[in-house]
Protein backbone atom coordinates (compact mmCIF):
# COMPACT_ATOMS: atom_id res chain seq x y z
CA UNK A 1 0.00 0.00 0.00
CA UNK A 2 1.63 3.44 -0.68
CA UNK A 3 0.99 6.36 1.19
CA UNK A 4 0.66 9.80 0.15
CA UNK A 5 4.97 10.55 0.38
CA UNK A 6 5.38 7.15 -1.56
CA UNK A 7 6.81 4.96 1.01
CA UNK A 8 5.42 1.63 1.77
CA UNK A 9 2.63 1.91 4.85
CA UNK A 10 1.16 -0.82 6.83
CA UNK A 11 -1.98 0.16 7.48
CA UNK A 12 -3.10 -3.40 9.74
CA UNK A 13 -3.44 -3.93 13.33
CA UNK A 14 -0.77 -5.99 14.33
CA UNK A 15 -3.04 -7.94 16.21
CA UNK A 16 -6.45 -8.51 17.53
CA UNK A 17 -7.34 -8.24 21.09
CA UNK A 18 -8.79 -11.47 22.60
CA UNK A 19 -10.13 -10.81 25.77
CA UNK A 20 -12.37 -7.61 27.84
CA UNK A 21 -9.44 -5.87 28.64
CA UNK A 22 -7.36 -6.00 25.82
CA UNK A 23 -10.30 -5.24 23.46
CA UNK A 24 -10.92 -2.02 25.55
CA UNK A 25 -7.23 -0.86 25.20
CA UNK A 26 -8.37 -1.29 21.26
CA UNK A 27 -11.42 0.89 21.29
CA UNK A 28 -9.85 3.63 23.23
CA UNK A 29 -7.16 3.86 20.96
CA UNK A 30 -9.28 3.80 18.15
CA UNK A 31 -11.83 6.40 19.36
CA UNK A 32 -8.97 8.57 20.51
CA UNK A 33 -7.48 8.60 16.82
CA UNK A 34 -11.15 9.51 15.32
CA UNK A 35 -11.76 12.33 17.95
CA UNK A 36 -8.84 13.95 17.12
CA UNK A 37 -9.11 13.23 13.27
CA UNK A 38 -12.21 14.94 13.60
CA UNK A 39 -11.40 17.78 15.60
CA UNK A 40 -8.19 18.70 14.53
CA UNK A 41 -7.26 17.17 11.00
CA UNK A 42 -5.25 14.40 10.24
CA UNK A 43 -1.71 16.24 10.56
CA UNK A 44 -2.83 16.85 14.81
CA UNK A 45 -2.32 13.14 14.95
CA UNK A 46 0.69 11.22 16.57
CA UNK A 47 0.92 7.86 18.33
CA UNK A 48 1.59 10.08 21.40
CA UNK A 49 -1.30 12.41 21.05
CA UNK A 50 -3.70 9.53 20.75
CA UNK A 51 -2.23 7.01 23.67
CA UNK A 52 -2.36 10.72 25.85
CA UNK A 53 -6.06 11.09 24.71
CA UNK A 54 -7.08 7.10 25.08
CA UNK A 55 -5.48 7.24 28.33
CA UNK A 56 -3.07 4.47 27.61
CA UNK A 57 0.75 4.00 27.51
CA UNK A 58 2.79 4.69 24.29
CA UNK A 59 3.69 0.88 24.44
CA UNK A 60 0.48 -0.11 25.01
CA UNK A 61 -0.24 1.19 21.88
CA UNK A 62 2.69 0.07 19.83
CA UNK A 63 1.32 -3.08 21.09
CA UNK A 64 -1.30 -3.23 18.57
CA UNK A 65 -0.78 -0.50 16.18
CA UNK A 66 2.94 -0.14 14.28
CA UNK A 67 2.36 3.72 12.98
CA UNK A 68 -0.01 6.41 13.51
CA UNK A 69 -1.30 5.17 9.72
CA UNK A 70 -2.68 1.84 10.90
CA UNK A 71 -4.39 4.00 13.78
CA UNK A 72 -6.12 6.31 11.18
CA UNK A 73 -6.54 3.26 9.05
CA UNK A 74 -8.55 1.07 12.09
CA UNK A 75 -10.31 4.30 13.17
CA UNK A 76 -11.76 5.15 9.36
CA UNK A 77 -12.36 1.30 8.28
CA UNK A 78 -14.72 1.10 11.73
CA UNK A 79 -16.35 4.50 11.00
CA UNK A 80 -17.44 2.73 7.52
CA UNK A 81 -18.65 -0.09 9.07
CA UNK A 82 -20.81 1.52 11.66
CA UNK A 83 -22.15 3.35 8.51
CA UNK A 84 -22.97 0.09 6.30
CA UNK A 85 -24.53 -1.17 9.43
CA UNK A 86 -26.91 1.76 9.59
CA UNK A 87 -27.75 1.85 6.50
CA UNK A 88 -28.62 -1.55 5.88
CA UNK A 89 -30.62 -1.74 9.35
CA UNK A 90 -32.42 0.90 8.22
CA UNK A 91 -33.33 0.01 4.83
CA UNK A 92 -34.80 -3.68 6.82
CA UNK A 93 -37.31 -0.86 9.03
CA UNK A 94 -38.04 1.40 5.80
CA UNK A 95 -39.06 -1.82 4.05
CA UNK A 96 -41.59 -3.07 6.32
CA UNK A 97 -43.38 0.30 7.18
CA UNK A 98 -46.77 1.60 6.02
CA UNK A 99 -47.79 3.87 2.89
CA UNK A 100 -44.86 2.48 0.62
CA UNK A 101 -43.25 3.72 -0.78
CA UNK A 102 -43.39 7.02 0.15
CA UNK A 103 -42.88 6.05 3.84
CA UNK A 104 -40.08 3.88 2.90
CA UNK A 105 -38.14 5.65 0.67
CA UNK A 106 -38.33 9.15 3.69
CA UNK A 107 -37.32 7.02 6.21
CA UNK A 108 -34.30 5.52 4.45
CA UNK A 109 -33.00 8.90 2.97
CA UNK A 110 -33.32 10.39 6.63
CA UNK A 111 -32.04 7.26 8.25
CA UNK A 112 -28.61 7.60 5.41
CA UNK A 113 -28.40 11.33 6.43
CA UNK A 114 -28.37 10.55 9.99
CA UNK A 115 -25.90 8.12 9.54
CA UNK A 116 -23.42 10.45 7.80
CA UNK A 117 -23.79 13.30 9.71
CA UNK A 118 -23.16 11.81 12.91
CA UNK A 119 -19.41 11.29 11.26
CA UNK A 120 -19.43 14.52 9.60
CA UNK A 121 -16.43 16.37 10.39
CA UNK A 122 -14.46 12.41 10.73
CA UNK A 123 -15.48 12.60 6.61
CA UNK A 124 -15.05 15.54 5.95
CA UNK A 125 -11.27 15.47 7.05
CA UNK A 126 -10.47 11.67 5.51
CA UNK A 127 -11.42 13.00 2.16
CA UNK A 128 -9.63 15.98 2.43
CA UNK A 129 -6.25 15.08 4.16
CA UNK A 130 -5.69 11.29 4.73
CA UNK A 131 -3.56 10.40 1.52
CA UNK A 132 -3.99 6.96 2.18
CA UNK A 133 -7.60 6.33 2.66
CA UNK A 134 -8.55 4.52 -0.84
CA UNK A 135 -6.05 1.71 0.58
CA UNK A 136 -8.58 1.04 3.41
CA UNK A 137 -10.93 -1.70 1.93
CA UNK A 138 -13.70 -0.79 4.12
CA UNK A 139 -13.40 2.51 1.92
CA UNK A 140 -12.42 1.28 -1.39
CA UNK A 141 -15.66 -1.24 -1.29
CA UNK A 142 -18.18 1.06 0.42
CA UNK A 143 -19.83 1.89 -3.08
CA UNK A 144 -20.05 -2.02 -4.27
CA UNK A 145 -21.37 -2.46 -0.23
CA UNK A 146 -24.02 -0.28 -0.22
CA UNK A 147 -25.24 -1.62 -4.04
CA UNK A 148 -25.67 -5.55 -1.92
CA UNK A 149 -27.94 -3.48 0.71
CA UNK A 150 -29.89 -1.26 -2.08
CA UNK A 151 -30.12 -4.72 -4.38
CA UNK A 152 -31.65 -6.68 -1.83
CA UNK A 153 -33.95 -3.47 -0.44
CA UNK A 154 -35.34 -3.57 -4.51
CA UNK A 155 -36.13 -6.80 -4.32
CA UNK A 156 -37.87 -6.90 -0.69
CA UNK A 157 -39.85 -4.02 -2.72
CA UNK A 158 -40.93 -5.60 -5.72
CA UNK A 159 -44.53 -5.45 -5.03
CA UNK A 160 -44.80 -1.51 -4.96
CA UNK A 161 -41.85 -0.43 -7.14
CA UNK A 162 -41.35 -1.74 -10.49
CA UNK A 163 -38.69 -1.17 -13.15
CA UNK A 164 -38.28 -1.69 -16.43
CA UNK A 165 -34.88 -2.78 -15.76
CA UNK A 166 -34.47 -3.31 -11.96
CA UNK A 167 -30.40 -4.21 -11.55
CA UNK A 168 -29.45 -0.99 -13.66
CA UNK A 169 -31.84 1.41 -12.47
CA UNK A 170 -31.26 0.52 -8.76
CA UNK A 171 -27.29 0.91 -9.27
CA UNK A 172 -28.00 4.27 -10.95
CA UNK A 173 -30.65 5.17 -8.01
CA UNK A 174 -28.40 4.57 -5.12
CA UNK A 175 -25.12 6.17 -6.70
CA UNK A 176 -27.09 9.27 -7.56
CA UNK A 177 -29.00 9.22 -3.96
CA UNK A 178 -26.12 8.86 -2.11
CA UNK A 179 -23.71 10.95 -4.16
CA UNK A 180 -26.37 13.79 -3.34
CA UNK A 181 -26.82 12.73 0.60
CA UNK A 182 -22.95 12.73 1.18
CA UNK A 183 -22.79 15.87 -1.07
CA UNK A 184 -25.65 17.54 0.99
CA UNK A 185 -23.79 16.55 4.66
CA UNK A 186 -20.36 17.56 3.74
CA UNK A 187 -20.81 20.79 2.04
CA UNK A 188 -24.53 21.88 2.44
CA UNK A 189 -24.60 25.20 1.70
CA UNK A 190 -25.96 27.42 5.09
CA UNK A 191 -28.87 28.85 3.12
CA UNK A 192 -30.11 25.23 2.52
CA UNK A 193 -31.30 22.96 5.39
CA UNK A 194 -31.18 19.80 5.97
CA UNK A 195 -35.19 19.29 6.48
CA UNK A 196 -35.62 21.35 2.81
CA UNK A 197 -32.71 19.20 1.24
CA UNK A 198 -33.94 15.80 2.37
CA UNK A 199 -37.56 16.34 1.69
CA UNK A 200 -36.45 17.50 -1.97
CA UNK A 201 -34.79 14.45 -2.42
CA UNK A 202 -37.63 12.11 -1.64
CA UNK A 203 -39.92 13.77 -3.83
CA UNK A 204 -37.14 13.62 -6.60
CA UNK A 205 -36.67 10.18 -6.08
CA UNK A 206 -40.60 9.15 -5.79
CA UNK A 207 -41.06 11.29 -9.46
CA UNK A 208 -38.45 8.19 -10.66
CA UNK A 209 -39.60 5.25 -9.33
Amino acid sequence: MRGGEGERLELQAKKRPRQARAQATFDAIVQACARVLAEEGYAAVTTNRVAELAGVSIGSLYEYFPNKQAIVASALARAMREIVEEVGASLRVAVALEGQPRAGIDYWMRAMTAALEKRGALLRVALREVPFLWDIPEVRDLSDTLQHIAQEGRKKSARVVHFDDPEASTYLLMTMVWSAILQSVLYRPSHLSRERLTSTLVEMVLKLL
